[in-house]
């Protein structure tokens, strides 16, 4: 692999843009042919890029040689135990990720497997006091949105109450202004975002972003697995405007397509 692809892959991990990731160490323009393998980039450049993201540059170098995603490799292999439900292969990633450096992407990874060990895989009702406040010192604290925060974020909205959700959903929606130019994983995880943002607003009777949440829903084109985040986002534009002929047509769609047991947790007029 080279510095290139490896930073491509690094840049997709954390869900930014070229700009973002260049950080004005060096153009974007720049940047973008390292990427694709025209142009070399400067050691001192290439480790200012890996501070700025908090990326411990002997892991990056190590993993140079790596073909596989190393991501992706762990959060599968996370997925997979949890659905043997083996508590055992879990404890042994949690092993392996200990070793790992002290950064960012290493805190997400370990925040993902405690919740599958204290909350998944148990089916507990709540998350426990002491994960609740790693979970906000990681996204509250390090105020800094990329794929790994999302994902938590999404996981974990419930811990939060109206205000700080408000907050955080601004933040979302100013960084990732246009959803049509992110990538789907980006696209699909800020979009579930707003359809859980939009629960807990009904479930408090907020109103405060619920216009710019369902704006940003609707700019969203209409194509693959976002097509029933649309759908939702109609379904609970619908419900905030008390239009129930919408919202019956909506869920007699959902349980011709085989989501029943879903449909009865939405929100009714």
């Amino acid at each position: 692999m080279t510095i290139g692809e490896a930073l491509l892959n690094l840049r997709k991990q954390l869900g930014l843009t070229q700009t973002e990731m260049a950080a004005n160490v060096v153009s974007t323009s720049f940047y973008s042919k390292v990427e694709r393998n025209i142009h070399d980039i400067g050691t001192n450049d290439l480790l200012q890029i890996l501070n700025k993201h908090q990326i411990n540059a002997s892991y990056f170098f190590e993993n140079l040689n790596d073909k596989e995603n190393i991501s992706e490799d762990i959060m599968n292999r996370i997925s997979v135990a949890f659905e043997q439900k083996s508590r055992d292969k879990l404890l042994k990633i949690k092993q392996e990720i200990d070793l790992l450096p002290n950064n960012r992407q290493t805190e997400y990874y370990k925040l993902q497997l405690q919740l599958t060990l204290e909350v998944y895989l148990p089916k507990a009702k709540e998350i426990p006091i002491e994960l609740k406040n790693k979970l906000k010192q990681y996204i509250l604290v390090n105020n800094n949105w990329n794929i790994h925060s999302l994902q938590i974020f999404r996981e974990t909205m419930r811990i939060y109450d109206i205000e700080e959700l408000n907050f955080l959903v601004g933040t979302i929606l100013a960084k990732y202004s246009n959803p049509n130019t992110l990538q789907s994983s980006l696209q699909e995880c800020i979009g579930a975002i707003c359809i859980n943002y939009l629960d807990n607003c009904y479930e408090k009777n907020s109103t405060k972003l619920i216009q710019e949440v369902l704006t940003y829903i609707s700019t969203i084109n209409s194509k693959g697995p976002v097509l029933f985040i649309k759908l939702l986002g109609k379904y609970y534009a619908s419900v905030f405007q008390k239009d129930t002929a919408t919202c019956q047509q909506i869920t007699k769609v959902l349980k011709l397509a085989g989501y029943s047991d879903f449909v009865s947790m939405l929100p009714k007029i």
